[in-house]
């Protein structure tokens, strides 16, 4: 009796254990085979990644060819060489590509500015419309989501808007900075006098200036000093433009 309570035992773990088994509920077309059901029941609405994938938009008109045009091109052509009297027709038609999904869910309009900046950026290196990009793959997130997308391109917008206010903040006050050292090269050889009064930089630099000084001395190492400052504030613009920079290769990689 033990050896056979032992087997129960393990046939009663056996099916408890079956039974446990995380099985897939059948799905719509599963049902179908297995039963008898209305077609019309098997029919849903597709989702908007399939809508875009089997979706193409029309070919631009100028580049349709009117019906008299084709015809007289037959006429005159007569046959091809080939022995096909439609052959300039089957070339029309083998050169429009179908345009993308990706193409399609830009729209005409938003995808021909995205494709005017890219072919800027290479005649012309010319900036990226950052904000227009970021536009484009909201766009392309709402049909095809991607987990955290939504949280970089906001993050990517913020960070884009601050740098430039940066870049902006400082081309400012190196051009404030050039114009200075240009009075002080000019007072410094003796073409005029260097007046702190005309210039509201420099008071916004040196507010405990005294009123009442007359002239100014500028030395060589304030010279010095001036340029070291200005070159700062050019290696700080020059790596604010490389982060956007870096900023547009992740969207277009985003975009791709």
């Amino acid at each position: 009796m033990t050896l056979l309570e032992t087997h129960l035992e393990q046939i009663s773990l056996s099916s408890v254990a079956i039974a446990e088994l995380p099985f897939p509920t059948p799905k719509i077309f599963t049902n179908a085979l297995l039963h008898s059901h209305d077609i019309t029941a098997l029919i849903r609405d597709t989702e908007a990644h399939e809508r875009a994938l089997f979706t193409l938009a029309e070919p631009e008109r100028a580049s349709r060819p009117s019906a008299a045009s084709l015809a007289r091109r037959s006429t005159v052509h007569g046959m091809n060489g080939t022995g096909d009297r439609y052959g300039n027709g089957n070339s029309l038609m083998r050169s429009q590509k179908p345009r993308s999904a990706v193409a399609t869910l830009l729209g005409g309009e938003l995808g021909e500015q995205i494709r005017k900046e890219g072919a800027k950026e290479g005649k012309e290196r010319g900036e990226i419309d950052v904000n227009l990009l970021l536009k484009g793959a909201e766009k392309l997130c709402s049909v095809y989501p991607i987990a955290g997308a939504a949280e970089r391109i906001v993050s990517l917008r913020s960070r884009y808007e601050q740098l430039n206010s940066s870049i902006a903040r400082y081309e400012s006050k190196v051009s404030r900075q050039m114009a200075q050292l240009a009075k002080m090269n000019k007072h410094n050889d003796g073409d005029g006098d260097f007046d702190d009064g005309d210039d509201e930089a420099l008071e916004e630099e040196d507010p405990n200036a005294a009123e009442g000084q007359g002239e100014i001395h500028v030395t060589e190492e304030d010279i010095r000093r001036e340029d070291d400052e200005i070159r700062e504030l050019e290696k700080k613009k020059r790596q604010l433009e490389d982060r956007v920079k870096g900023m547009e290769r992740d969207l277009g990689g985003l975009l791709r």
